[in-house]
């Protein structure tokens, strides 16, 4: 059995005791604090040689991102997951470290004192979560040779001719993502044009609190507006709509227009929302004429759905496994033969784009017949 060493940063003694006493019930796991006797962060984790680092992070305004972007210059391969409180701040702070190349986060009380009592909420998920990261760290870089394995005949995006088949416009975009998502996001919808003519459909697997702050942090980078969508809310060209945390979201017919479905459905591949649920109904809706992009991440969420669109002969796009910080699901999609097609994030932004303008740009400002329409399949 290997020895995970983790490295935990965090200057509350009760998290670091908590999260101690939940390892160390594992022989698997050598658990090291940062302590005062070493200099700099560097020195304690070339003393160390940490397998995975937890760090705290407060937010924006402290230390713990100036920690990780020294981290991440300094030890580029080596991963760190972020503790930060339920709260906006700390959802400011995850999301801003994730964006920085974060692998994921756990959440911990806003208080202090309330650590005690978050044990059992702590060893669900640090368990699992190291576990998977130090797997997937431990797996052999993608490398082109696989790739094109997998994907024979392949074609680089550069030498992309699109055929005939590849003309039919979308209009709907449809995005899954899960561990690593948030950065690919953060560089796809900020290449998109402003006078995008299609909606934007997201989720993202993150607490309530954190997809909120996700919308509002997207929305300052990108020329096109980012909102957590609500209940009942018209779709609209041009506009890109995350998915709340803890809630299933689903794109559904209501009157004569195209609607977001949110609702406190059962979890699907435990997840909530889950990327399976959004594909699975957009491509209900609008067929061959629909577009899912699949992000980073570990587990399954999005594959049963993506295989929905394509059996509605629409398109699919996978982030460069080379380029994911998580490269399980997208391998997973390319090795069931979901799509051949796989791109960086900015070129999933011009895929996107360059699809997109096939659509009318006052589509979506036509009211429609919800029977009698081009777009039901």
């Amino acid at each position: 059995m290997d020895i995970i060493n983790v490295l935990i940063i965090d200057k509350n003694i009760l998290v670091r005791r908590a999260i101690t006493t939940i390892l160390q019930q594992h022989e698997q796991f050598r658990v090291f604090w940062l302590n005062d006797e070493f200099d700099t962060v560097e020195t304690v984790v070339r003393d160390v040689e940490p397998d995975i680092v937890l760090l705290s992070i407060e937010n924006i305004e402290g230390e713990g991102l100036d920690i990780l972007q020294k981290i991440r210059t300094t030890f580029s391969n080596l991963p760190v997951v972020v503790i930060s409180p339920r709260s906006k701040d700390g959802a400011r702070a995850a999301i801003t470290a994730l964006r920085l190349g974060a692998i994921d986060f756990i959440t911990k009380p806003e208080s202090k004192n309330l650590i005690l009592f978050a044990e059992r909420h702590l060893k669900k998920r640090l368990q699992p979560l190291i576990k998977a990261i130090y797997k997937m760290n431990e797996q052999q870089l993608v490398d082109n040779v696989m790739l094109e394995s997998l994907t024979q005949p392949q074609k680089s995006f550069e030498d992309f001719t699109p055929g005939v088949e590849d003309q039919q416009p979308i209009e709907v975009v449809v995005i899954g993502g899960c561990t690593g998502g948030v950065q690919a996001l953060f560089e796809i919808l900020s290449n998109l044009p402003e006078d995008l003519t299609v909606p934007v459909v997201i989720v993202q697997h993150l607490p309530r609190i954190y997809t909120e702050y996700l919308a509002h942090s997207l929305d300052s980078f990108c020329k096109i507006p980012v909102r957590e969508v609500q209940n009942g809310e018209s779709l609209e060209a041009g506009t890109v709509y995350v998915a709340p945390g803890g809630y299933q979201c689903e794109i559904s017919h209501s009157a004569s227009k195209i609607v977001a479905s949110v609702h406190r459905g059962p979890r699907e591949n435990n997840m909530r929302p889950s990327i399976d649920v959004l594909f699975r109904s957009a491509a209900n809706i609008f067929g061959n004429k629909t577009l899912g992009v699949l992000l980073s991440g570990c587990g399954c969420d999005g594959l049963s759905g993506a295989e929905e669109i394509t059996k509605h002969s629409g398109k699919l796009i996978i982030q460069d496994p080379r380029s994911a910080i998580a490269s399980e699901l997208p391998l997973s999609a390319i090795s069931q033969g979901l799509t051949k097609m796989y791109c960086t994030p900015q070129n999933i932004a011009q895929q996107i784009t360059k699809r997109s303008m096939l659509v009318s740009s006052d589509y979506y400002s036509q009211e429609k017949d919800p029977i009698n329409t081009n777009y039901l399949f």
